[in-house]
């Protein structure tokens, strides 16, 4: 292991947002620009990394995850299904629950080979109702898991064989089997239970070596655990809410914390940086 283990770390950086619920940060390596959103406002930002300009485009819905797409622009997990966007240019091109109003997508990430992976929960939060489906390169949706409440954190091991998923209520981080070549995760079960620590699991990130960043919402900090679920570092952050983490930055050297602002404090939407000692997995781009 790196030497980041069993020693606490702080955030470097600072980028006040003034968002509300800031969420699904995503390094996209061709352009040098860090992703992100905020979720309830329907903003997709996108932060340039060399000239730190911070640019915006503005959904009209709730937008929850943004992620590189193969052939340019980004695919958005909003609120009626999944878009893609080219510039400004949003486009609808799947509805996930389209006959369930008070359904919307929540986090989506990419597995290794180019699978859209993508969440929902009801508005409330009402326990077991929402979905995890994968959408492939031709998107075609398989729905793989049912009675979610809060559908969370996604990541995928080095190798791409183990993957890992969070239902924030239920407070673990689970392991599934996961086939590279079909897609298939099977054989769910928990990985890390995280009843001991401060608020909810939430966004998550894994690095080179195969280590899990865990968000706590609620709870201040993101926690790295070990391949086994040994926690092995703590990062403390100002804001109470964190929501998610990624691996950013030429080197992918950084790791890039989102914020919201929570039910009992207004102080959360910005986005924090840490330096790890340890670099993340590249990204990976929807194929579709």
């Amino acid at each position: 292991m790196s030497g980041v283990a069993d020693q606490g770390l702080g955030c470097e950086g600072l980028l006040r947002v003034g968002g509300e619920v800031l969420e699904g940060p995503c390094w996209d390596g061709r352009t040098g620009r860090l992703w992100f959103v905020d979720i309830p406002r329907g903003t997709i930002f996108s932060y340039g990394w060399a000239d730190r300009r911070l640019e915006r485009v503005d959904a009209g819905e709730a937008v929850s995850a943004v992620i590189p797409r193969v052939e340019g622009g980004a695919v958005v997990a909003c609120r009626r299904g999944v878009a893609t966007l080219a510039g400004d240019d949003l486009r609808l091109g799947m509805l996930i629950d389209e006959d369930i109003s008070w359904m919307r997508t929540n986090d989506a990430k990419c597995d290794p080979y180019g699978r859209l992976w993508v969440g929902t929960m009801a508005d409330d939060a009402s326990p077991r109702t929402g979905s995890l489906y994968r959408i492939s390169a031709d998107w075609t949706r398989t729905t793989l898991l049912t009675g979610v409440s809060i559908s969370n954190g996604l990541g995928w091991s080095p190798d791409g064989r183990r993957m890992y998923y969070i239902d924030s209520p239920i407070k673990t981080v689970d392991l599934l089997d996961y086939d590279p070549s079909t897609g298939n995760a099977v054989a769910r079960r928990v990985l890390i239970d995280t009843a001991e620590y401060a608020g909810m699991p939430d966004g998550m990130a894994v690095d080179a070596e195969g280590c899990l960043w865990v968000a706590f919402f609620g709870g201040g900090a993101v926690r790295r655990f070990s391949p086994g679920g040994s926690l092995l570092t703590t990062i403390e952050v100002p804001d109470r809410y964190v929501t998610s983490c990624a691996f950013a930055g030429p080197e992918l050297d950084h790791l890039v914390i989102t914020t919201g602002q929570g039910p009992d404090s207004a102080a959360g939407g910005n986005l924090f940086v840490a330096r790890p000692g340890v670099p993340g997995l590249p990204t990976a781009a929807f194929a579709g």
